[in-house]
């Protein structure tokens, strides 16, 4: 009786031993077809740009005592995690900010070059010489009507030309402007789907609590962070929950599922458009990327030049007209109103006059209607920094004390010199002050910068006013031969280069800038490409590779169904018995 007990025992314990082989390879045979199903989706996804390749993460199910034995239960699948290496992405991300910035920054030397160039004879270098050469064709002839027109227009070509580059450069600049505003949005679109994809891969992992990665949500949010910092210079941690949190210099944009708007405005300090955060309605510290290039590009790329534009033109203005403003025409004037503003009562170092008038002195010729010479007069123009300066109201005061001339300061500070006589009238020399040039009187051009540049309306009106004389009206020529060539005398405010040779010290700045942003943008390209390639290593498709795991996770299926089969037969067995 107690053999049979112990019969039945024996037979339990192999039938349940049985049972457990067969559970156990069922567990097997469902692990294999969960790594079969990752591997599909893998291959499937192979040509899939942007994909993150997964793998199924298997460990041993927990062994049991029976006995004096241990025994294990098989395999447990307990998630599918895709293979990234997380620095590496981020250093990635960083290359592409970089490669993207220097990409933009490139474009912007291109177009820069490509409206500075002189290559088709048009440029400010061949509107230099023109010039020029109409006044060396002046000298020869300086009492011939269509020299003296030939001059005037000449000189109209150089400032329109003047204007025009400056207009383009400006043009250019404010398309970055746009870009900005374009770019704001763009990264408003980002952040708010990426702070979606947050809530809906916490949601579906869990908290990370499964073992598993939301496979494609993440593949999506990769991609978003990746173009996300192509437009700024991105710092982003994963945090233990699955969200990623991006900063942008100490500002956050994306916490968790909530994300900071920004927005575009126009910022006087700034010069021009700022990115900045609605929240806080701070300015955005960004460094790199394309907003980051956008903004070096307005402001040094394109800024820089229409800054030398404009020294350039206010020196070649304050240069011809210091010598053309002490100098006589072929008649005198009845009237001049000067054409630059000031504040007449102030010092005059204080007048707003550009440039700042030195003290010195300068000469009042009244002639008669033949050019005879009847008065001069010495006008102190007094600049110490002292008490007692001469003033704008100041000198006018003292040419009316000039029998035949009126003088006075209209509202807007600008002097006013009148002939009482219809048989007199005036002319200017032997300013060691600048005042004349200053206030724009007896001036070749008028205006400040390469902005506003133009020739003096008076002198196109009546070619006559055009001043080549020194000493006296038909004198010499002393005065348009000081003007010969004055593009090319070196200048002291120009640190001793010319204005000419400042506009080709402009260009070939440009060249070496747009050389070097070329190596740099190659070299960052060639960088971010080895990256993304070390990426793709990792994180891409092998098709072989795949190929050897699921004739592995074949086989592992085909045992473990063998297995399964034999438990059967040799449980089948223990029955019959």
């Amino acid at each position: 009786m107690g053999s049979e007990r112990r019969s039945i025992t024996a037979n339990e314990a192999i039938t349940m031993g049985l049972f457990g082989t067969i559970q156990q390879s069922a567990g097997a045979l469902n692990a294999a077809q969960i790594g079969l199903q990752v591997v599909g989706n893998n291959i499937a996804n192979a040509n899939t740009e942007g994909y993150i390749r997964t793998r199924l993460e298997q460990s041993p199910a927990t062994a049991f005592r029976q006995g004096g034995l241990i025994k294990g239960q098989g395999v447990r699948a307990t998630g599918v995690k895709q293979i990234i290496d997380q620095a590496l992405a981020e250093r990635m991300f960083n290359a592409k900010t970089a490669v993207d910035g220097s990409q933009a920054l490139q474009s912007a030397y291109n177009q820069l070059e490509e409206l500075a160039s002189d290559l088709d004879g048009g440029g400010l270098n061949e509107q230099y010489s023109l010039f020029n050469n109409a006044l060396h064709d002046l000298s020869t002839q300086p009492n011939d009507s269509a020299m003296r027109e030939f001059v005037i227009i000449q000189a109209e070509s150089l400032a329109a030309s003047l204007q025009n580059s400056r207009k383009k450069v400006g043009d250019l600049a404010e398309s970055q402007n746009g870009g900005l505003s374009d770019m704001a949005t763009q990264i408003n679109r980002l952040t708010e789907r990426i702070a979606r994809l947050n809530l809906e891969i916490t949601s579906i992992e869990g908290g990370k609590l499964l073992g598993s990665d939301a496979t494609g949500l993440r593949d999506q949010r990769y991609r978003d962070l990746e173009e996300l910092a192509g437009y700024i210079d991105i710092n982003w941690q994963e945090q233990d929950n699955g969200n990623v949190s991006v900063f942008v210099g100490g500002d956050y944009l994306i916490n968790n599922r909530n994300h900071r708007e920004v927005y575009a405005a126009f910022d006087e300090s700034a010069g021009g458009i700022q990115v900045r955060i609605k929240e806080t309605d701070a300015a955005l510290q960004v460094k790199g990327g394309k907003l980051g290039a956008a903004i070096e590009a307005r402001d040094n790329v394109f800024g820089k030049y229409i800054d030398g534009l404009d020294q350039m033109a206010s020196e070649l203005i304050r240069s011809i007209n210091e010598v053309h403003s002490q100098g006589q025409g072929r008649r005198g004037f009845e009237s001049v109103i000067a054409a630059n503003p000031s504040d007449p009562g102030s010092p005059i170092s204080q007048a707003g006059l550009i440039p700042e008038p030195r003290n010195g002195t300068f000469d009042i010729n009244v002639v008669d209607n033949q050019g005879e010479l009847l008065s001069t007069t010495r006008i102190s123009v007094r600049n110490l920094g002292q008490l007692g300066d001469a003033t704008v109201s100041s000198i006018a005061n003292e040419i009316n004390q000039i029998d035949g001339l009126t003088a006075s300061v209209s509202a807007d500070g600008r002097l006013q010199i009148e002939s009482d006589s219809p048989t007199a009238q005036f002319t200017f020399g032997e300013d060691t002050s600048g005042f004349l040039s200053a206030a724009g009187i007896n001036t070749f051009f008028v205006g400040t910068s390469a902005k506003d540049i133009a020739v003096n309306p008076v002198i196109q009106n009546d070619i006559d006013l055009l001043a080549i004389s020194r000493t006296g009206i038909g004198q010499d020529t002393d005065t348009l031969y000081e003007m010969l060539d004055l593009v090319d005398k070196p200048q002291e405010s120009l640190d001793g280069r010319s204005v000419r040779g400042l506009y080709e010290n402009m260009l070939a700045r440009l060249g070496r800038e747009s050389n070097l942003q070329a190596s740099a943008s190659e070299g960052l390209d060639d960088f971010y490409a080895t990256l993304k390639s070390q990426h793709l290593a990792i994180t891409g498709v092998n098709i072989d590779e795949e190929s050897i795991k699921m004739i592995s996770y074949q086989r592992a299926f085909q045992a473990s169904s063998r297995v399964i089969s034999t438990a059967t037969e040799m449980l089948e067995i223990l029955m019959a018995l």
